[in-house]
Protein backbone atom coordinates (compact mmCIF):
# COMPACT_ATOMS: atom_id res chain seq x y z
CA UNK A 1 0.00 0.00 0.00
CA UNK A 2 2.74 2.37 1.02
CA UNK A 3 4.72 1.51 -2.09
CA UNK A 4 1.74 2.19 -4.34
CA UNK A 5 1.22 5.62 -2.76
CA UNK A 6 4.87 6.54 -3.28
CA UNK A 7 4.63 5.43 -6.91
CA UNK A 8 1.55 7.54 -7.51
CA UNK A 9 3.17 10.57 -5.90
CA UNK A 10 6.27 10.05 -8.05
CA UNK A 11 4.22 9.78 -11.23
CA UNK A 12 2.26 12.91 -10.28
CA UNK A 13 5.40 14.88 -9.61
CA UNK A 14 6.82 13.67 -12.93
CA UNK A 15 3.75 14.93 -14.79
CA UNK A 16 3.93 18.24 -12.94
CA UNK A 17 7.56 18.66 -13.90
CA UNK A 18 6.83 17.76 -17.52
CA UNK A 19 3.95 20.25 -17.59
CA UNK A 20 6.08 22.98 -16.06
CA UNK A 21 8.84 22.28 -18.62
CA UNK A 22 6.36 22.30 -21.51
CA UNK A 23 4.79 25.53 -20.22
CA UNK A 24 8.15 27.26 -19.92
CA UNK A 25 9.25 26.13 -23.38
CA UNK A 26 5.92 27.11 -24.90
CA UNK A 27 6.08 30.54 -23.28
CA UNK A 28 9.58 31.06 -24.64
CA UNK A 29 8.45 30.04 -28.11
CA UNK A 30 5.38 32.28 -27.88
CA UNK A 31 7.56 35.19 -26.74
CA UNK A 32 9.96 34.55 -29.63
CA UNK A 33 7.05 34.38 -32.07
CA UNK A 34 5.65 37.62 -30.64
CA UNK A 35 9.01 39.28 -31.11
CA UNK A 36 9.21 38.02 -34.68
CA UNK A 37 5.66 39.17 -35.40
CA UNK A 38 6.48 42.55 -33.90
CA UNK A 39 9.58 42.84 -36.11
CA UNK A 40 7.64 41.76 -39.20
CA UNK A 41 4.82 44.17 -38.36
CA UNK A 42 7.31 47.00 -37.96
CA UNK A 43 8.96 46.11 -41.28
CA UNK A 44 5.59 45.97 -43.03
CA UNK A 45 4.56 49.29 -41.53
CA UNK A 46 7.88 50.81 -42.58
CA UNK A 47 7.57 49.46 -46.11
CA UNK A 48 3.95 50.56 -46.24
CA UNK A 49 4.96 54.06 -45.19
CA UNK A 50 7.72 54.08 -47.82
CA UNK A 51 5.23 52.96 -50.44
CA UNK A 52 2.77 55.63 -49.29
CA UNK A 53 5.49 58.28 -49.56
CA UNK A 54 6.56 56.99 -52.97
CA UNK A 55 2.94 56.87 -54.13
CA UNK A 56 2.34 60.41 -52.86
CA UNK A 57 5.46 61.63 -54.64
CA UNK A 58 4.42 59.89 -57.86
CA UNK A 59 0.92 61.34 -57.61
CA UNK A 60 2.37 64.82 -57.07
CA UNK A 61 4.80 64.43 -59.96
CA UNK A 62 2.15 63.15 -62.36
CA UNK A 63 -0.21 65.95 -61.30
CA UNK A 64 2.18 68.71 -62.38
CA UNK A 65 2.96 67.08 -65.73
CA UNK A 66 1.08 68.42 -68.73
CA UNK A 67 0.97 64.94 -70.26
CA UNK A 68 -1.60 62.33 -69.37
CA UNK A 69 0.12 59.17 -68.11
CA UNK A 70 -1.21 55.62 -68.38
CA UNK A 71 0.39 52.41 -67.16
CA UNK A 72 -0.82 49.21 -68.81
CA UNK A 73 0.15 45.59 -68.26
CA UNK A 74 0.96 42.99 -70.89
CA UNK A 75 -2.76 42.08 -71.08
CA UNK A 76 -3.64 45.69 -72.01
CA UNK A 77 -5.28 46.40 -68.66
CA UNK A 78 -4.93 49.89 -67.16
CA UNK A 79 -2.94 49.80 -63.92
CA UNK A 80 -2.66 53.54 -63.31
CA UNK A 81 -4.09 56.77 -64.73
CA UNK A 82 -2.66 60.16 -63.81
CA UNK A 83 -4.98 63.04 -62.82
CA UNK A 84 -4.72 64.50 -66.33
CA UNK A 85 -5.68 61.12 -67.80
CA UNK A 86 -8.64 60.96 -65.42
CA UNK A 87 -9.79 64.35 -66.71
CA UNK A 88 -9.74 62.99 -70.26
CA UNK A 89 -11.04 59.44 -69.81
CA UNK A 90 -12.60 59.43 -66.32
CA UNK A 91 -11.89 57.47 -63.14
CA UNK A 92 -10.79 53.86 -63.22
CA UNK A 93 -13.70 51.94 -61.75
CA UNK A 94 -11.73 48.71 -61.78
CA UNK A 95 -7.96 48.41 -61.59
CA UNK A 96 -8.14 45.73 -64.25
CA UNK A 97 -10.19 47.69 -66.80
CA UNK A 98 -9.03 47.14 -70.38
CA UNK A 99 -7.50 49.97 -72.37
CA UNK A 100 -10.24 49.81 -75.03
CA UNK A 101 -12.97 50.02 -72.36
CA UNK A 102 -11.21 52.94 -70.71
CA UNK A 103 -10.41 54.99 -73.83
CA UNK A 104 -13.24 53.75 -76.11
CA UNK A 105 -10.80 53.60 -79.01
CA UNK A 106 -10.11 50.44 -81.00
CA UNK A 107 -7.34 52.23 -82.90
CA UNK A 108 -5.59 53.17 -79.65
CA UNK A 109 -5.85 49.59 -78.37
CA UNK A 110 -4.31 48.32 -81.62
CA UNK A 111 -1.34 50.68 -81.23
CA UNK A 112 -0.89 49.65 -77.58
CA UNK A 113 -1.01 45.98 -78.56
CA UNK A 114 1.84 46.58 -80.98
CA UNK A 115 3.84 48.25 -78.19
CA UNK A 116 3.49 45.52 -75.53
CA UNK A 117 3.94 42.70 -78.03
CA UNK A 118 7.28 44.12 -79.14
CA UNK A 119 6.54 43.67 -82.84
CA UNK A 120 9.43 46.02 -83.67
CA UNK A 121 12.81 46.66 -82.08
CA UNK A 122 11.99 50.29 -81.34
CA UNK A 123 12.31 51.34 -77.71
CA UNK A 124 10.14 54.44 -78.00
CA UNK A 125 6.91 54.35 -79.99
CA UNK A 126 5.18 57.52 -81.22
CA UNK A 127 1.87 58.09 -82.96
CA UNK A 128 -1.13 60.43 -82.94
CA UNK A 129 -4.60 59.57 -81.68
CA UNK A 130 -7.81 61.53 -81.45
CA UNK A 131 -10.04 61.57 -78.35
CA UNK A 132 -13.09 63.78 -77.84
CA UNK A 133 -12.26 66.05 -80.81
CA UNK A 134 -8.72 66.60 -79.50
CA UNK A 135 -5.50 65.38 -81.12
CA UNK A 136 -2.87 63.79 -78.89
CA UNK A 137 0.76 62.93 -79.56
CA UNK A 138 1.36 59.57 -77.88
CA UNK A 139 4.75 58.33 -76.74
CA UNK A 140 4.99 54.79 -75.39
CA UNK A 141 7.84 52.95 -73.71
CA UNK A 142 7.70 49.19 -73.26
CA UNK A 143 9.02 47.44 -70.16
CA UNK A 144 9.02 43.81 -68.99
CA UNK A 145 5.41 43.59 -67.81
CA UNK A 146 3.66 46.25 -69.86
CA UNK A 147 4.18 49.83 -71.03
CA UNK A 148 3.90 53.45 -69.95
CA UNK A 149 2.06 55.88 -72.22
CA UNK A 150 2.40 59.68 -72.27
CA UNK A 151 -0.30 61.63 -74.13
CA UNK A 152 0.28 65.30 -75.05
CA UNK A 153 -2.57 67.44 -76.33
CA UNK A 154 -1.38 68.98 -79.62
CA UNK A 155 -4.78 70.22 -80.80
CA UNK A 156 -3.61 73.84 -80.83
CA UNK A 157 -0.51 72.93 -82.85
CA UNK A 158 -2.71 70.91 -85.18
CA UNK A 159 -5.00 73.91 -85.74
CA UNK A 160 -2.02 76.24 -86.23
CA UNK A 161 -0.56 73.84 -88.78
CA UNK A 162 -3.86 73.82 -90.66
CA UNK A 163 -3.98 77.63 -90.55
CA UNK A 164 -0.42 77.75 -91.94
CA UNK A 165 -1.35 75.43 -94.82
CA UNK A 166 -4.43 77.50 -95.59
CA UNK A 167 -2.34 80.69 -95.53
CA UNK A 168 0.16 79.22 -98.02
CA UNK A 169 -2.64 78.13 -100.33
CA UNK A 170 -4.30 81.56 -100.17
CA UNK A 171 -1.04 83.43 -100.75
CA UNK A 172 -0.25 81.21 -103.72
CA UNK A 173 -3.67 81.79 -105.29
CA UNK A 174 -3.46 85.55 -104.70
CA UNK A 175 0.03 85.78 -106.22
CA UNK A 176 -0.58 83.72 -109.34
CA UNK A 177 -3.13 86.08 -110.93
CA UNK A 178 -1.06 89.30 -110.81
CA UNK A 179 2.11 87.42 -111.76
CA UNK A 180 0.38 85.98 -114.82
CA UNK A 181 -0.76 89.47 -115.79
CA UNK A 182 2.76 90.83 -115.35
CA UNK A 183 4.16 88.05 -117.51
CA UNK A 184 1.64 88.78 -120.28
CA UNK A 185 2.55 92.46 -120.20
CA UNK A 186 6.26 91.65 -120.40
CA UNK A 187 5.68 89.31 -123.36
CA UNK A 188 3.72 92.06 -125.11
CA UNK A 189 6.52 94.59 -124.53
CA UNK A 190 9.12 92.14 -125.83
CA UNK A 191 7.24 91.81 -129.11
CA UNK A 192 7.62 95.52 -129.76
CA UNK A 193 10.72 97.25 -131.01
CA UNK A 194 12.90 98.16 -128.04
CA UNK A 195 16.48 99.21 -127.38
CA UNK A 196 19.04 96.57 -126.46
CA UNK A 197 19.16 97.73 -122.83
CA UNK A 198 15.36 97.69 -122.58
CA UNK A 199 15.15 94.20 -124.03
CA UNK A 200 17.81 93.00 -121.55
CA UNK A 201 15.88 94.53 -118.65
CA UNK A 202 12.58 93.02 -119.84
CA UNK A 203 14.18 89.58 -120.17
CA UNK A 204 15.54 89.81 -116.62
CA UNK A 205 12.09 90.89 -115.37
CA UNK A 206 10.56 87.92 -117.20
CA UNK A 207 13.03 85.53 -115.55
CA UNK A 208 12.32 86.93 -112.08
CA UNK A 209 8.57 86.79 -112.73
CA UNK A 210 8.88 83.10 -113.61
CA UNK A 211 10.86 82.56 -110.42
CA UNK A 212 8.08 84.16 -108.39
CA UNK A 213 5.47 82.00 -110.17
CA UNK A 214 7.48 78.88 -109.34
CA UNK A 215 7.69 79.95 -105.69
CA UNK A 216 3.93 80.53 -105.57
CA UNK A 217 3.36 77.10 -107.12
CA UNK A 218 5.67 75.51 -104.56
CA UNK A 219 3.68 77.08 -101.71
CA UNK A 220 0.47 75.69 -103.19
CA UNK A 221 2.01 72.26 -103.76
CA UNK A 222 3.34 71.91 -100.22
CA UNK A 223 -0.07 72.95 -98.89
CA UNK A 224 -1.80 70.29 -101.02
CA UNK A 225 0.73 67.62 -100.02
CA UNK A 226 0.42 68.28 -96.29
CA UNK A 227 -3.39 68.32 -96.45
CA UNK A 228 -3.46 64.98 -98.28
CA UNK A 229 -5.01 66.45 -101.45
CA UNK A 230 -1.97 65.93 -103.65
CA UNK A 231 -3.09 63.34 -106.23
CA UNK A 232 -0.70 60.94 -107.97
CA UNK A 233 -1.76 59.08 -111.13
CA UNK A 234 0.65 56.29 -112.02
CA UNK A 235 1.22 55.16 -115.61
CA UNK A 236 3.88 53.04 -117.26
CA UNK A 237 6.62 55.07 -118.93
CA UNK A 238 10.40 54.94 -119.35
CA UNK A 239 13.00 56.73 -117.29
CA UNK A 240 14.69 57.78 -120.54
CA UNK A 241 11.58 59.61 -121.73
CA UNK A 242 11.22 61.42 -118.39
CA UNK A 243 14.87 62.46 -118.31
CA UNK A 244 15.12 63.66 -121.90
CA UNK A 245 11.95 65.78 -121.58
CA UNK A 246 13.26 67.41 -118.38
CA UNK A 247 16.64 68.12 -120.03
CA UNK A 248 14.89 69.68 -123.02
CA UNK A 249 12.92 72.01 -120.73
CA UNK A 250 16.01 73.08 -118.76
CA UNK A 251 18.30 73.38 -121.78
CA UNK A 252 17.77 77.16 -122.27
CA UNK A 253 18.68 77.79 -118.63
CA UNK A 254 21.80 75.64 -118.98
CA UNK A 255 22.91 77.44 -122.14
CA UNK A 256 22.97 80.77 -120.31
CA UNK A 257 25.91 79.38 -118.25
CA UNK A 258 27.36 77.18 -121.01
CA UNK A 259 26.57 74.10 -118.95
CA UNK A 260 26.24 70.77 -120.73
CA UNK A 261 23.99 67.84 -119.82
CA UNK A 262 25.68 64.45 -120.15
CA UNK A 263 23.64 61.24 -120.04
CA UNK A 264 26.05 58.46 -119.14
CA UNK A 265 23.61 55.58 -118.81
CA UNK A 266 19.89 55.54 -119.44
CA UNK A 267 17.99 52.25 -119.19
CA UNK A 268 14.93 51.57 -121.31
CA UNK A 269 13.22 49.72 -118.43
CA UNK A 270 9.70 51.04 -117.85
CA UNK A 271 8.71 52.56 -114.51
CA UNK A 272 5.49 53.50 -112.71
CA UNK A 273 5.28 57.27 -112.63
CA UNK A 274 3.05 60.30 -112.76
CA UNK A 275 4.93 61.97 -115.62
CA UNK A 276 3.92 65.53 -114.68
CA UNK A 277 4.97 65.13 -111.05
CA UNK A 278 8.27 63.39 -111.88
CA UNK A 279 8.95 66.26 -114.28
CA UNK A 280 8.58 68.53 -111.24
CA UNK A 281 11.10 66.40 -109.36
CA UNK A 282 13.62 66.28 -112.21
CA UNK A 283 13.07 69.94 -113.01
CA UNK A 284 13.87 70.94 -109.44
CA UNK A 285 16.93 68.69 -109.26
CA UNK A 286 18.24 69.88 -112.65
CA UNK A 287 17.54 73.52 -111.74
CA UNK A 288 19.62 73.17 -108.57
CA UNK A 289 22.40 71.38 -110.47
CA UNK A 290 22.56 74.20 -113.03
CA UNK A 291 22.43 76.88 -110.34
CA UNK A 292 25.35 75.46 -108.37
CA UNK A 293 27.51 74.33 -111.29
CA UNK A 294 30.05 76.93 -112.44
CA UNK A 295 30.04 78.18 -116.07
CA UNK A 296 31.32 75.71 -118.67
CA UNK A 297 30.65 72.88 -116.22
CA UNK A 298 28.54 69.77 -116.75
CA UNK A 299 25.58 67.98 -115.19
CA UNK A 300 25.74 64.19 -115.41
CA UNK A 301 22.50 62.18 -115.44
CA UNK A 302 22.11 58.39 -115.23
CA UNK A 303 19.21 55.95 -115.01
CA UNK A 304 20.27 52.53 -113.73
CA UNK A 305 17.99 49.48 -113.57
CA UNK A 306 18.02 47.53 -110.29
CA UNK A 307 16.05 44.50 -109.03
CA UNK A 308 12.80 46.30 -108.19
CA UNK A 309 13.63 49.92 -108.95
CA UNK A 310 15.21 52.24 -111.46
CA UNK A 311 17.68 54.61 -109.80
CA UNK A 312 17.97 58.07 -111.36
CA UNK A 313 21.12 60.02 -110.44
CA UNK A 314 21.99 63.66 -111.10
CA UNK A 315 25.52 64.85 -110.38
CA UNK A 316 26.61 68.48 -110.60
CA UNK A 317 30.13 69.90 -110.55
CA UNK A 318 29.48 72.61 -107.98
CA UNK A 319 30.85 73.11 -104.44
CA UNK A 320 28.93 70.18 -102.98
CA UNK A 321 26.71 70.18 -99.90
CA UNK A 322 28.09 70.86 -96.44
CA UNK A 323 28.12 67.56 -94.46
CA UNK A 324 26.02 69.13 -91.67
CA UNK A 325 23.35 70.06 -94.23
CA UNK A 326 23.04 66.67 -95.95
CA UNK A 327 20.51 65.20 -93.47
CA UNK A 328 18.31 68.32 -93.70
CA UNK A 329 18.16 69.33 -97.35
CA UNK A 330 14.78 67.63 -97.84
CA UNK A 331 13.20 69.55 -94.96
CA UNK A 332 10.65 72.27 -95.68
CA UNK A 333 12.13 75.78 -95.99
CA UNK A 334 15.66 74.55 -95.35
CA UNK A 335 18.36 76.19 -97.43
CA UNK A 336 22.03 75.22 -97.30
CA UNK A 337 23.39 78.75 -97.38
CA UNK A 338 26.95 78.14 -96.23
CA UNK A 339 28.31 76.63 -99.44
CA UNK A 340 25.49 76.71 -101.99
CA UNK A 341 24.13 80.22 -102.43
CA UNK A 342 21.00 81.06 -104.34
CA UNK A 343 17.42 82.26 -104.13
CA UNK A 344 14.40 80.09 -103.46
CA UNK A 345 11.80 79.07 -100.93
CA UNK A 346 13.60 75.97 -99.70
CA UNK A 347 10.55 73.92 -100.70
CA UNK A 348 11.70 72.36 -103.97
CA UNK A 349 13.49 69.33 -102.55
CA UNK A 350 10.85 68.91 -99.82
CA UNK A 351 8.21 68.64 -102.55
CA UNK A 352 10.43 66.26 -104.51
CA UNK A 353 10.75 64.11 -101.40
CA UNK A 354 6.96 63.92 -100.97
CA UNK A 355 6.41 63.12 -104.66
CA UNK A 356 9.02 60.34 -104.73
CA UNK A 357 7.66 58.79 -101.53
CA UNK A 358 4.15 58.88 -103.00
CA UNK A 359 5.56 56.83 -105.89
CA UNK A 360 6.89 54.23 -103.45
CA UNK A 361 10.50 55.30 -103.95
CA UNK A 362 13.27 56.97 -101.96
CA UNK A 363 15.35 60.09 -102.50
CA UNK A 364 18.72 61.00 -100.99
CA UNK A 365 21.72 63.29 -101.43
CA UNK A 366 25.45 62.72 -101.17
CA UNK A 367 28.71 64.38 -102.09
CA UNK A 368 30.75 62.68 -104.81
CA UNK A 369 34.45 61.85 -104.27
CA UNK A 370 35.49 64.08 -107.18
CA UNK A 371 33.42 67.26 -106.79
CA UNK A 372 29.84 68.43 -106.53
CA UNK A 373 26.71 66.83 -105.16
CA UNK A 374 24.63 63.90 -106.33
CA UNK A 375 20.85 63.67 -105.89
CA UNK A 376 19.40 60.19 -106.45
CA UNK A 377 15.89 58.80 -106.32
CA UNK A 378 14.17 55.54 -107.22
CA UNK A 379 11.00 54.61 -109.08
CA UNK A 380 9.31 51.22 -109.09
CA UNK A 381 9.87 49.12 -112.19
CA UNK A 382 6.72 48.49 -114.23
CA UNK A 383 7.93 45.18 -115.63
CA UNK A 384 8.06 43.42 -112.25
Amino acid sequence: MMNSLVLLITIYLLFVLLFIRYYVLSKRRIDAMRRQVKVLTHDLETKSEVKKVQSARWQAASSVLEEALLFIDSELNVLYASPIAVQIFGDISDSGVSIVSYTHSDEFELECRGVVSGETDEELYEWQSEFQDSVFQVRALRFDYGAVLALSDISNLHHLEQARRDMFANISHELRTPLTSIRLLLDMLLTREQSVDTISALEKMTTETETLKEMAQELLDISLIESGRFAIKLDSTTAAALIMLAIERLQPQAKLKSIHFRVLECTDVSVWADADQIQRVLGNIFHNAIKFTPPDGSVIVSAIAEDEYVRIETQDSGPGIHPDDLPRIFERFFRADRTRKGAGTGLGLAIANHVVQAHGGEIWAENTPETGAMISFTLLRADK
